[in-house]
């Protein structure tokens, strides 16, 4: 069986970020819908939102990944910290989906960034026997990936409420 490298599943991650999930996630109107669930302070417009996956989310993880490239193994945690960071968004939609008893704008390309987790995880586990420290700061790198930007947003929300219409 054809054997795949882990940063093939890490790359595979990033390209349904941007731009197929955040399409989805336009069509949906996730901007209004995080407005309905309090994830932000205030409502976002599309263009602050776009701004903050752009200069946050979409910066910090092609980052992580072209750190876990250049840099190598010791750095793997930045790139399996990017599949740690894809479950988190799915399960996010996942969650939401099942409590609004609604699909969440994201929901379906989030389904692909846990098939896609699920495969990485499963190819790590066979190439490797998993060391527990990179396990461990690939979970940490995934949450700084998820809660970082979103931080991020807020401290930067007036300036690009200024700027993004």
């Amino acid at each position: 069986m054809l054997e795949i490298s882990i940063k093939y599943y890490v790359a595979s991650i990033i390209v349904i970020y941007f731009p197929f999930h955040l399409l989805e996630e336009a069509i949906g109107n996730f901007p209004n819908w995080m407005k309905e669930h309090k994830w932000m302070p205030e409502k976002l417009t599309y263009g602050h939102w776009m701004a903050n996956n752009v200069f946050f989310y979409y910066s910090l993880l092609l980052t992580g990944f072209i750190c876990y490239v250049l840099l190598g193994e010791k750095f793997a945690f930045m790139g399996i910290g990017i599949l740690v960071w894809g479950l988190i968004n799915c399960l996010d939609h996942l969650v939401y989906t099942i409590i609004d008893r609604k699909v969440s704008p994201g929901l379906f390309t989030g389904l692909l960034y846990l098939i896609v987790f699920l495969l990485g995880l499963l190819s790590l586990c066979k190439s490797q026997t998993p060391n527990i420290l990179v396990i461990v700061m690939s979970v940490i790198m995934g949450i700084i990936y998820a809660f970082v930007p979103v931080v991020l947003s807020v401290l930067f929300s007036r300036k690009f409420k200024r700027i993004f219409i």
